[in-house]
C-alpha cells in the first residue's frame, strides 16, 4: 500500500465521531481541485443520503486557489450536526486523494464520489444495502451526463460522452433511467462506488501509479479475485460533462494515456472497445504514409475516413433526435465524438510508446 495512505492533514475536524451502530457507518470520499463551481451541488446532494450519527463527508482537496475550500467550509458551518473533513492533498491526484481520504475515514463503508457529480435521493443508503444483503463487493449506480455549462457546445458533449459510439459499451453511463426499470447486474466497472474499507485494504488501496483509470483498475483487481462489482438501477447521479471541445480533448487525452499505462501493467484487463479509437489512429497514419509508396492507399484512407464521417454524423443526428434538441446541433455531436476518438486513440497509443509515464 502507498505510503500516502499514512497522511491525515485534517484542516476541518469532525463534529462527532461515527457511532458504533448495527447499522454500518458510512464515509463519503471526494476528491477535488478548484471546484467552485460544483463542489456545492455536491456536497448538499450527499448532505441527506444516511443516518448523519453514522455518516461524514471527507473533502480531499488539491490547494484550490480558487473558492472551493471556502465553500467547503461555509458548507460545514450550515450543516453543525454533519461530520465534515477537509484533508489537504498536496500531491494534486485523485488515486492519491482516495488514499488520503480513505485512510482518515472512520466508516465501515467507503463511498467514492466526485466533485462533478451530484447523486440522488437515495444513492449512498440503496448502495450500502446491497453491500450488506449481497455478495456484491463494489455497488454503483447509472451516471446521467449532464451538460457541464450554458449553450450548444456543452449539450452536444454531454450528448457524445453518454452515447455508445462516443464511449462505447460503458454500462454505467448506459442503463435505463432508473424510474423505468430497476437493473442489478454484474459489470466491468462503476464509477462512482461504495464497498467497504476492510476491501481497500485487502487491495492495498488505489494505485497511485495510475493518475487515471485509478477505479477501473480498482474494481478489476476486485474482479480478478472472484468478487462481483454490480451496477443497481435504483438511482442514479448526474455528472457534469466538460463545457468546451478544449477540456474534452484534455481529458480524452489523459484517459487514453493513462488506460495504455494500465493495460501495460494488466493486460488481461483489456477490452475491445478500449482498442477501437486506436486502431482508428493507427490506420489513419500508416494509410497516409503508405500512400507515398502507392497512391491507391490514399484512396483507401479516403474510403476510410467517410465511412467514420457518415457514421458519426449520422449517430449525432439519431441522438439529437431522440433528445428533442434540434438537429441543428447534429454537427456538434459529430464533432464530440470525432473529439473523443482521436484525442483517446493517439494518446492511448502514446502511452504505449511511453510506459514510463511521459506525456
Amino acid at each position: 500500500m502507498s505510503t500516502a495512505l499514512k497522511s491525515e492533514q485534517v484542516v476541518f475536524h469532525a463534529a462527532t465521531p461515527l457511532k458504533q451502530a448495527a447499522r454500518p457507518s458510512v464515509s463519503v470520499i471526494i476528491p477535488c481541485y478548484n471546484e467552485e463551481r460544483f463542489i456545492s451541488q455536491a456536497l448538499e446532494n450527499l448532505a441527506d443520503q444516511y443516518d448523519r450519527e453514522d455518516y461524514e463527508l471527507v473533502v480531499v482537496d488539491g490547494m484550490s486557489n480558487d473558492r472551493t475550500r471556502e465553500l467547503v467550509a461555509e458548507f460545514k458551518r450550515a450543516h453543525p450536526d454533519l461530520a465534515v473533513k477537509l484533508l489537504d492533498n498536496p500531491a494534486r491526484n485523485i488515486p492519491h486523494a482516495l488514499n488520503l481520504g480513505i485512510a482518515a475515514a472512520g466508516g465501515e463503508i467507503i463511498a467514492r464520489m466526485d466533485a462533478h457529480a451530484a447523486p440522488s435521493a437515495g444513492y449512498v443508503r440503496r448502495c450500502v444495502a446491497v453491500l450488506s444483503e449481497s455478495d456484491a463487493t463494489v455497488v454503483g449506480m447509472p451516471c446521467r451526463v449532464q451538460p457541464g455549462g450554458a449553450g450548444m457546445v456543452a449539450r452536444a458533449i454531454a450528448m457524445a460522452v453518454s452515447h455508445p459510439f462516443g464511449i462505447g459499451d460503458a454500462k454505467y453511463r448506459l442503463g435505463s433511467k432508473p424510474d423505468e426499470r430497476v437493473i442489478q447486474e454484474n459489470v466491468d466497472t462503476v464509477a462512482f462506488a461504495c464497498f467497504r474499507k476492510s476491501t481497500w485494504r485487502e487491495l492495498g488501496g488505489f494505485d497511485e501509479q495510475l493518475l487515471t483509470n485509478e477505479d477501473y483498475d480498482f474494481n478489476y483487481r476486485v474482479r480478478a479475485r472472484g468478487d462481483r462489482v454490480v451496477l443497481d438501477g435504483s438511482a442514479h447521479c448526474d455528472y457534469f460533462a466538460r463545457a468546451t471541445f478544449a477540456m474534452l480533448g484534455a481529458q480524452y487525452s489523459r484517459y487514453g494515456v493513462w488506460k495504455a499505462r494500465m493495460i501495460r501493467r494488466r493486460p488481461r484487463s483489456t477490452r475491445l472497445r478500449q482498442l477501437v479509437a486506436p486502431v482508428l489512429v493507427v490506420s489513419i497514419v500508416l494509410l497516409m504514409a503508405l500512400g507515398f509508396w502507392r497512391p491507391a492507399f490514399w484512396a483507401l484512407l479516403a474510403t476510410e475516413l467517410a465511412v467514420y464521417l457518415v457514421a458519426a454524423f449520422a449517430f449525432a443526428l439519431a441522438v439529437t433526435r431522440k433528445q428533442h434538441a434540434g438537429l441543428s446541433l447534429a454537427p456538434a455531436v459529430a464533432l464530440a465524438f470525432f473529439t473523443i476518438h482521436f484525442s483517446w486513440g493517439s494518446s492511448f497509443c502514446w502511452g504505449l510508446a511511453t510506459p514510463t509515464g511521459k506525456k
